[in-house]
């Protein structure tokens, strides 16, 4: 390409020179104007192609040198490192440990479990029973192997009703690691005054008990029987 170019602006030269003569030697002037500026005109289109090859043939030669010495680095066992300096994305897993498990608090005000607990709007509520659970077909395998089911019974001595729900309630295991709640029943309870219901709450637990139950900011602490 740049030899074409070349070859070109050599013809642009003559072409010129060959202008420059019959303008002023010949007095030939407007076949010497004519080959003069068509010379020139031609002369700097080709100068600008030749320029602009340059350029970018250095561009397309330092990016293949670039590459040359990547793939080099690479067949070495070197690492390349394409993020620009950035930090590697974010694994959810690699950057999982115990220290983003939820654990017992001695902040809960504790009791045992079948003592009863009040609570605002004068609502009372106790954990009667904790037990163990061995599961049915609808829930997978318990971590523990086996079930956490725990009574809870919800008194309402205020003025007005009062919403629990089984998410409400949660456990921790003898480690003080949280299980989970196991939705057997998932149930929405609104009591109204002067009313009591009773409730079954079913938790997948990671250890063995006793165990603490968790409401707000109570606790019911036994072993599951």
């Amino acid at each position: 390409m740049i030899l074409f170019v070349c070859f070109f602006l050599f013809l642009c030269l003559a072409g010129l020179i060959v202008g420059i003569i019959l303008l002023v030697v010949r007095k030939n002037k407007l076949p010497g104007a004519i080959m003069t500026s068509a010379s020139m005109f031609l002369g700097i289109i080709f100068s600008g192609v030749l320029v602009s090859g340059l350029i970018f043939g250095g561009v397309a030669s330092d990016v293949s040198v670039d590459r040359s010495m990547m793939h080099d680095n690479l067949m070495d066992g070197s690492t390349y490192d394409d993020t620009g300096g950035e930090d590697e994305p974010y694994d959810e897993y690699d950057n999982y440990d115990e220290g983003d498990y939820d654990y017992f608090s001695d902040d809960y005000t504790q009791y045992k479990v079948g003592q009863v607990a009040e609570f605002e709007d004068n609502v009372w509520v106790n954990v009667t029973k904790i037990e163990k659970w061995p599961g049915d077909k609808e829930l997978n395998s318990p971590m523990a192997g086996y079930y956490v089911k725990a009574t809870v019974t919800i008194e309402n001595k205020g003025v007005r009703s009062v919403t629990y729900y089984a998410d409400d309630f949660l456990i921790y295991d003898k480690d003080g690691l949280e299980g989970d709640n196991a939705y057997k029943e998932d149930w929405r309870a609104i009591v109204k005054p002067a009313t009591k219901v009773t409730k079954t709450v079913y938790f997948d637990v990671y250890g063995d008990g006793p165990f603490h139950i968790a409401l707000y900011d109570v606790s019911w602490s036994g072993a599951a029987k």
